[in-house]
């Protein structure tokens, strides 16, 4: 029975010592997904460091790109505010030109009807002294130079009127370039932004599966290392159990001995008296411990799920179609630049609100990715609910949606608000019908 026991207890502490080999094994490799883990945490925060730096640069970028449009709508309005001017001045001189013409002409109707030139000589013979005829010669000499001044300020005059009509254009061509480039650098910065506004929630998402994975290769190295001690512990009571039952064993051998020895002399004083049958027994084989093997269950690794970002978009009424009843509710809305809402619209931000409301489809952002909208036609095809644009395609700087009538309906300026215009119609470059 005690071998038995010795069998068994060596038996467990084998089998324990293979087991928990592979805890241990399992154990380092968990270590070192942990380890490779951590190393991609750490790539991964230098990486996004990185772009939250681009990120920085960029939004200074964004916020000089703002201060740069806040100066150019200055400079618009103080623009548009001499354009005023000078056609008011224009106006009051092309007033004082028609009078002044009509002035000369009648003077020039009195030469051709009465000879002024002869009544001016006549006028001088008949001076009656010397003194009367001095004063007589300076009175036509004021009259000839009177005349020759309203002459030369007409003259002067059409002069100035035409220079002003030039200077009202110079200003028209700064205010053009001044909307083109403030259309441009917002195309440009949504783009920036939107890139890089990207790569750092990319970089956010994968780190936050790399930390998901991390703890999870954590809890399993615990798991690991929990079984790995039971099994220790396992191995180390199989030793004690062991080392008791082979201890055990040897003092039964012992006994045992000295059993057989008193049994021997027993035998022999007896077997002189009568002759002993002897009984031999099959032995029956002890069958061998049977051991269970502690069923290792694997560990569940559940992959982490990344939620993708949810973009709302702005809440608007079920799509009508009637894009120019749409856009005239928005009549008084104040222009502001990169406006895109009904607290403030500039002109592409006006058209994409009212498109995305009447037909729930985007056009762009600005007047650049708004002239690929649709097909590009004359602004002579135009029809109602068409986009008409001014300016070279791909760099226009302004954009409203035709009325019909030789009208169109947009956010014009700083200062302004939303209205109905005819205003230089002429000089649009072409019109878009947007594909629905």
């Amino acid at each position: 029975m005690k071998k038995k026991l010795v069998a068994i207890a060596l038996a467990g502490t084998i089998l324990a010592t293979s087991i928990v080999t592979p805890f241990t094994a399992q154990a380092d490799e968990i270590l070192t997904k942990i380890q490779q883990q951590e190393t991609k945490i750490s790539e991964l925060d230098s990486k996004q460091n990185t772009a939250e730096e681009n990120l920085s640069a960029i939004t200074a970028e964004v916020d000089a790109a703002e201060k740069r449009a806040e100066t150019l709508l200055a400079n618009r309005v103080k623009t548009q505010d001499e354009i005023v001017a000078l056609q008011e001045d224009i106006a009051e001189l092309q007033v004082v030109i028609a009078q002044r013409e009509e002035q000369l002409d009648e003077q020039a109707r009195s030469v051709q009807v009465n000879g002024s030139n002869e009544n001016y000589l006549n006028f001088i013979v008949a001076s009656e002294s010397f003194t009367d005829l001095v004063s007589r010669i300076d009175v036509v000499s004021k009259m000839v130079s009177a005349n020759k001044e309203l002459v030369e300020k007409q003259v002067a005059d059409q002069k100035a009127v035409e220079e002003k009509k030039n200077k009202t254009e110079e200003n028209l061509n700064e205010i053009n370039a001044m909307a083109m480039e403030l259309e441009q650098l917002k195309g440009d910065l949504q783009v920036k932004k939107i890139e890089q506004e990207s790569a750092v929630a990319a970089l956010a998402a994968e780190k936050a599966t790399a930390e998901s994975d991390r703890q999870m290769f954590l809890a399993q190295k615990e798991e690991a290392d929990q079984r790995a001690a039971a099994e220790a512990a396992a191995i180390a009571a199989a030793e004690v159990a062991a080392a008791t039952a082979a201890q055990a064993s040897s003092e039964e051998s012992s006994t045992a001995a000295s059993s057989v020895d008193i049994a021997s002399n027993t035998v022999a004083s007896s077997e002189s008296a009568a002759p002993v049958q002897t009984v031999v027994s099959t032995p029956v084989a002890e069958s061998a411990p049977v051991v269970s093997a502690p069923a290792a269950v694997a560990p569940v690794v559940t992959a982490p799920v990344v939620a993708a970002p949810v973009v709302t978009a702005p809440a608007l009424s079920a799509p009508t179609g009637d894009v120019v009843s749409i856009a005239a509710k928005y009549i008084g809305v104040p222009y502001v630049w990169g406006g895109k809402t009904p607290s403030g619209f500039d002109c592409s931000g006006f058209t994409s609100y009212v498109f995305r409301e009447a037909y729930g489809i985007e056009i762009g952002g600005y007047t650049v990715p708004q002239e690929n909208s649709g097909t590009q036609i004359a602004v002579s095809a135009a029809q109602a609910g068409d986009l008409i644009f001014w300016g070279s395609r791909g760099a226009t700087y302004h954009v409203a949606i035709y009325v019909g009538g030789g009208q169109y309906i947009h956010a014009p300026a700083p200062g302004q608000t939303v209205t109905y215009s005819s205003y230089n119609l002429s000089g649009a470059s072409f019109a878009v019908r947007v594909a629905r």
